[in-house]
């Protein structure tokens, strides 16, 4: 007997019912995520939610495509159609950085940097890049990552005063260490970085320079905070913090067709990072993650787009103030971005990164623990928490509500009752009550 064929439009709508089918424990702990996320508030500053349209693109049979090398260079037939789609996401990517090259195959923002690293550096070779307890990311250098295994990683620290970043000391350092690679860009900063200043440091040493975009990428599209491309050599970010799929990118601006000399033979600079790309570092790109980039990435050239990021900051301001004003330590005094740092051992005492992160997660208000520059506390205790604005902004959450969230951490973080450095008990009668004030909150705003 012959099946009736389904149309590509019949197939996929019928994704979830075939989990349930297939797989109803699985299906029950996709819903379960669905409800979670719809009835806790989400201030992980790394996190952010995508469109449906993205998920569709992820859950497609381009999923089902193996094809090794970049467009036109396959190395598998039958790859005239995502030739297409890579070529679309490619085009929207430069569009979206004003970008003159792109590179969407990264299958992380971490990949994305190894791949530069990989094509730019030998074993021993030295980097210069923000200190992992001072904001920084693990793939800059941190010991534990291959790029401290293989490379010879010197940090660059904020002021221990204001926490801010002092690009005369950085000039000083990179003078003295001689990197061969610069990286800019952190994961705990809360500020505007100057990429103009750190290109004319990398410029008087002869260095090349990264700039590591992963966490303020949607506000650079936007417009809402300054732009690398054209001063970092390469600049780099995942796809799911500004607001797309799970992946990573490498743009580059009018460094692209910059040549160099490898192995002998000139190059030119963007030439070069795709070898590094496949069959350096990768092997078959993720294409249904690249065609969900496609469709990110025409998203984020949308005024919509472009307002929210805007809109991001804004809330971040505003929670910050009624933190500030409510008796927290916010650190360096306020923010530039989607991100609040707040040393929560300056608000009781014995209260402590992880305590908060926990009992307010008790309460239904997602947060991240963080060890802050200069922290003495150990990794797992720390005495900073961070929150980000990106997913109640995209639910349509606006100064009312910054207002409300406020108010629901400082009282939590006020009654929670503290037992040592990690022990902590809270009252059962008023988890549940504030649990129910922010379902109440969040029902108003659910995500679309």
């Amino acid at each position: 007997m012959f099946l009736e064929k389904l149309s590509s439009q019949a197939y996929h709508e019928g994704i979830l019912s075939a989990l349930k089918d297939t797989d109803r424990e699985v299906y029950e702990l996709v819903t379960k995520e669905y409800e979670r996320l719809q009835s806790t508030l989400q201030l992980i500053a790394a996190e952010n939610l995508c469109s449906r349209a993205v998920l569709a693109a992820l859950g497609s049979v381009v999923q089902n495509k193996t094809a090794e090398g970049f467009p036109g260079v396959r190395l598998h037939g039958g790859c005239e159609v995502v030739d297409d789609v890579e070529r679309l996401a490619v085009a929207r990517a430069k569009e979206a950085f004003g970008a003159r090259y792109a590179n969407v195959q990264p299958h992380c923002g971490s990949g994305a940097n190894q791949i530069i690293l990989t094509a730019l550096l030998e074993r021993g070779d030295k980097i210069l890049s923000l200190g992992l307890d001072q904001g920084g990311h693990f793939s800059h250098g941190s010991r534990v990552s291959f790029t401290g295994k293989f490379f010879d990683v010197e940090n660059y620290y904020v002021d221990k005063e204001t926490f801010l970043l002092d690009y005369d000391v950085i000039r000083e350092q990179a003078f003295k260490v001689k990197p061969k690679l610069i990286i800019c860009g952190a994961s705990v900063y809360s500020r505007t970085i100057d990429f103009k200043k750190f290109r004319e440091i990398a410029e008087s040493i002869g260095a090349y320079l990264l700039a590591d975009i992963s966490h303020i990428s949607g506000l650079v599209i936007a417009g809402a905070h300054p732009s690398p491309v054209d001063y970092a050599h390469f600049t780099t970010t995942s796809t799911y913090k500004p607001g797309g799929p799970r992946g990573g990118v490498i743009v580059m601006g009018k460094d692209a067709d910059l040549q160099i000399k490898v192995g002998g033979k000139e190059s030119r600079l963007w030439e070069h990072i795709e070898k590094a790309t496949f069959p350096g570092m990768q092997g078959t790109p993720y294409l249904n993650s690249i065609a969900a980039k496609a469709v990110f990435f025409k998203e984020t050239l949308s005024e919509e787009y472009k307002a929210r990021q805007f809109k991001i900051i804004k809330n971040a301001k505003r929670l910050a103030g009624a933190l500030t004003d409510l008796g927290m330590d916010v650190v360096t005094g306020g923010t530039d971005n989607h991100m609040i740092l707040i040393n929560v051992a300056n608000f009781r005492e014995g209260l402590t990164g992880v305590i908060a992160q926990k009992s307010l997660e008790q309460c239904g208000i997602v947060v991240d623990m963080i060890k802050l520059p200069y922290d003495k506390g150990s990794a797992t205790v720390a005495s900073g928490i961070r929150l980000g604005t990106p997913v109640v902004t995209k639910n349509r959450m606006g100064a009312e509500e910054m207002d409300s969230i406020a108010s629901l951490i400082e009282a939590v973080l006020k009654k929670v009752k503290i037992a040592g450095s990690s022990e902590y008990r809270i009252d059962e009668s008023f988890r549940e009550q504030t649990r129910d004030r922010v379902k109440q909150l969040c029902s108003r705003f659910p995500m679309r």
